[in-house]
């Protein structure tokens, strides 16, 4: 019989706390700007850095963002030409 409660109670907490995140997501959902993503995809994602930012997302970032220079920071991207499919989001 206490099993069954230990079962019930930790159910019952299962739920309130499923419910509580749910609602806590909607809440504080944050929206972001697709074409950080878009950029992000047509980037080689090799995360190396050469950039002179933390990744290709966060170079991504900086495109969007205007902050970056120039569009030819990225090392392998110059190489594949990713430079004009860039220029398509901005």
């Amino acid at each position: 019989m206490t099993i069954l409660y230990a079962v019930l109670i930790l159910a019952g907490l299962g739920i309130v706390l499923g419910l509580g995140l749910a609602i806590a997501s909607k809440i504080f959902h944050v929206e972001v700007d697709t074409r950080v993503e878009d950029i992000t995809a047509i980037l080689p994602n090799a995360n190396c850095g050469a950039c002179g930012y933390p990744g290709c997302a966060g170079y991504a970032e900086a495109i969007v963002s205007e902050v970056a220079e120039n569009l030819n920071q990225c090392k392998p991207g110059i190489k594949a030409g990713k430079a004009q499919e860039i220029r398509k989001y901005l």
